[in-house]
């Protein structure tokens, strides 16, 4: 097996420990930490809203540390900062010390995993990138098939720092392994992209448009994919985060309830690879026009009547849809710029990631205010079509790789 697939799996397990304990895990602990200390789903989701902004601020920091340090180091830092974090989440029921703990967790999401994991599947892959930007985010959607469930069980039986605990100590873990398999670039260790035998042939790119800070600042595409992916990505997190929350509000058990959210986020993890699929098939920007579309009209599919059947559609296909966020947004930015700008313009467009954040508290104060998460799903749909119609703003001919692409 070519070593890039196992640098990408071990990316796998960062975003399964990290992105998904700080995003589906809130599924297992909202109610249980809500009941342990008198907080609010009000005051949790703005924990959570505080958390992705300097999350999603810590995506651009990533992308600067990875221009300056060795991703293998970075990689292992990351697990063991977060694992940590994670642990002592468990072990107070100070709001602020939690939100505290809750953000750190999220920013070293970045590290291990998230931006630092996207970086190295740029430099190991070419034809095979969309694919591989695929298996190494699937971790994030597959945490939610396990960690939600896992930790549910755990706080039945245990409390809540014991399943802080468990998935903590399961983070820290990572970090021999990060040290042990991560190589930078495949020319370290004599090898070439996507396995091949020598450099892919590029053909002739068009010129690359410039990628410094101010150059990207002057840029009108450049905020359109930002803004495009920043609003998809806020409704993405915000509904998944909450989907069990939301069956047991329309009257089905728990567990059942659980498991629907279990079954949505696998549908997002083989989305994320289906998705890569079409991007190395197509285009990233072909997919891009495709998952916005799709993410609506699903999102659309939760104002059916309540039932568990209706619910289970609903669930389904939205996870088949949003999954692939992840996955289309690197792909994008690797094509649109080329690869040898991936760093300092996927620095740029993860700015506008942190508006991710906003999603959360309109998810609580919906229901703060409605007793449902309906008035969210409108606004969300909403701005979805808003994320479609600027992602059509970005044109084939522009991108950099686009004659190499068609040359494939």
């Amino acid at each position: 097996m070519f070593y890039g697939w196992k640098i990408s799996l071990l990316s796998m397990g960062g975003n399964f420990m990290l992105q998904g304990s700080v995003l589906y895990c809130m599924n297992a602990f909202m109610e249980p930490l809500c009941t342990a200390y008198g907080w609010t789903r009000a005051e949790l989701n703005i924990s959570m809203a505080v958390a992705s902004l300097v999350g999603q601020l810590a995506m651009p920091v990533a992308a600067s540390l990875s221009t300056r340090f060795s991703l293998r180091y970075l990689m292992t830092v990351g697990a063991l900062v977060g694992g940590v974090a994670t642990i002592l989440q468990g072990m107070t029921g100070n709001m602020m010390l939690f939100t505290l703990l809750f953000t750190i967790a999220w920013s070293a999401t970045q590290i291990c995993g998230g931006v630092v994991g996207n970086a190295l599947m740029s430099n190991w892959f070419h034809y095979f990138r969309g694919r591989a930007f695929g298996i190494a985010n699937a971790g994030t959607s597959l945490s939610g098939v396990v960690l939600p469930l896992a930790s549910m069980v755990l706080i039945n039986h245990f409390d809540v720092s014991v399943a802080y605990l468990v998935i903590g100590l399961l983070t820290c873990a990572l970090a021999p392994l990060a040290w042990v398999l991560v190589r930078d670039t495949p020319q370290t260790m004599h090898l070439h992209p996507d396995g091949r035998r020598h450099e892919p042939m590029m053909g002739r790119k068009r010129p690359a448009p410039d990628t410094s800070f101010s150059g990207l600042l002057h840029s009108p595409r450049a905020y359109c994919m930002g803004v495009a992916f920043g609003l998809a990505l806020m409704v993405s997190s915000s509904v998944m985060s909450q989907m069990k929350p939301r069956f047991v509000d329309l009257g089905i058990a728990p567990y059942p309830a659980m498991l629907l959210a279990c079954s949505a986020a696998l549908c997002a993890a083989l989305a994320k690879y289906a998705w890569g699929w079409v991007c190395d098939r197509f285009t990233p920007l072909t997919a891009a026009h495709g998952i916005m579309l799709a993410c609506a009209l699903s999102l659309c599919l939760g104002f059916l009547p309540a039932s568990v059947w209706t619910m289970t559609i609903f669930s389904l296909s939205f996870g088949l849809c949003v999954g692939g966020l992840w996955t289309v947004l690197p792909a994008v930015v690797s094509y649109y710029y080329g690869s040898g700008n991936f760093l300092p313009s996927y620095k740029f467009v993860s700015i506008f990631i942190m508006l991710r954040c906003v999603g959360y508290p309109i998810m609580g104060y919906s229901y703060e205010l409605t007793g449902g998460y309906g008035a969210a799903d409108m606004v969300f749909v909403i701005l979805l079509l808003l994320s479609l119609g600027l992602s059509m703003y970005l044109r084939e001919g522009d991108a950099v790789e686009a004659s190499a692409r068609r040359r494939h």
